[in-house]
């Protein structure tokens, strides 16, 4: 079943929302300590690190969290399903900061 799935297109998608989700945060994606700053967080976030609160998030919360899912959903279609084509900049960026995040936390 696997064959009627559009990765690429997903990709594209997901990377749309990623820009308008930077775009609600005011994030620079040239601004390297903001993105490198964001990797740090969806990697904490993903290992267990950092917990949200018990309350539902709201406002600049929930947009962080939904940046976050956006990320580690774009890297596993990038991964595991070859969809890294022509990526827009936001993702080449975020991606850059993701390989230097992962390598250091594996030195």
């Amino acid at each position: 079943m696997a064959g009627f799935i559009d990765y690429r297109a997903t990709a594209r998608a997901t990377e749309r929302a990623l820009l308008r989700a930077g775009l609600a945060l005011g994030i620079d994606w040239h601004d390297t300590v903001a993105v490198q700053a964001i990797v740090r967080e969806t990697l904490d976030r993903r290992q267990g690190r950092q917990r949200s609160p018990r309350r539902l998030p709201h406002g600049c919360e929930r947009q962080r969290l939904n940046l976050c899912a956006l990320v580690v959903l774009r890297r596993r279609l990038e991964v595991e399903f070859d969809a890294g084509d022509a990526p827009c900049a936001a993702w080449a960026a975020l991606s850059r900061a993701l390989d230097r995040e992962i390598a250091s936390r594996l030195a």
